[in-house]
């Protein structure tokens, strides 16, 4: 088969349908774990929230020491 050039607009569109499955693919990944829209950022910044607080307590144990 010929390779063909594609014009500038062409490539632009290929490649904005490739970045479109992918994001589809990844909220399909984040729909069978059971999150939905920012489901899953808000998980994270919980987690993130945990972690300081455990670290900012185990701070302020080394500070009485």
């Amino acid at each position: 088969m010929p390779k063909t050039n594609l014009s500038k607009e062409q490539l632009d569109y290929k490649e904005g349908v490739a970045d479109f499955k992918a994001w589809l693919k990844m909220n399909k990944n984040f729909e069978d774990r059971g999150l939905h829209g920012t489901d899953y950022y808000v998980r994270m910044v919980e987690e993130l929230e945990a972690k300081i607080k455990r670290l900012e307590a185990k701070l302020k144990r080394k500070a009485k020491k």
